[in-house]
């Protein structure tokens, strides 16, 4: 796709976007799958896809979900999200103990090499400023890491770990 840089539109996404942003997260999360071998299953698409509707419905008329669309020509090329979130306040700049986790930040293949990442990236990070926010975090894929690093993002001092719980 050739893309005019010039002619990306970004705003905020409302309800009505909704479903474009459930179909850029089941392509991430396909592609991401892709990567590693997994395949999910027609069936287990369709279950996700009604979770993520359900979810985002309710996350984007919230104060603590903000929403991002890159569109070009009316096609959604990009997304990005930035969801607000409480912990007990900490020292090191989290005495308001409110951080931001920054999502699903996707450019179509089509439309990458462009600067869209980065661009919506910038945008969330001026949003979190505005929100008073003083710590971001996020999963990085090896495709984004450097993008991430270029805006100041850091491996965290502490390992964070995981448990499934079933």
């Amino acid at each position: 796709m050739k893309i005019d840089t010039g002619k990306i539109n970004y705003r905020w996404a409302t309800a009505d976007d909704v479903e474009a942003f459930v179909d850029c997260r089941i392509r991430f999360l396909n592609e991401l799958g892709e990567r590693s071998g997994r395949h999910p299953k027609p069936e287990k698409i369709l279950v996700l896809k009604k979770k993520l509707r359900e979810y985002f419905s309710e996350a984007i008329v919230s104060t603590d979900f903000f929403f991002l669309l890159a569109e070009h020509h009316k096609n959604i090329v990009g997304t990005g999200a930035l969801v607000v979130w409480r912990r007990p306040p900490r020292y090191g700049g989290l005495e308001c103990g409110k951080l931001g986790y920054i999502l699903n930040l996707y450019t179509v293949p089509e439309a990458r090499r462009n600067g869209i990442c980065t661009r919506m990236l910038h945008e969330l990070i001026k949003e979190a400023k505005t929100l008073g926010l003083k710590y971001l975090h996020l999963h990085a894929s090896e495709d984004g890491i450097r993008i991430y690093e270029k805006a100041g993002f850091v491996n965290p001092e502490q390992t964070e770990l995981e448990l499934t719980l079933e």
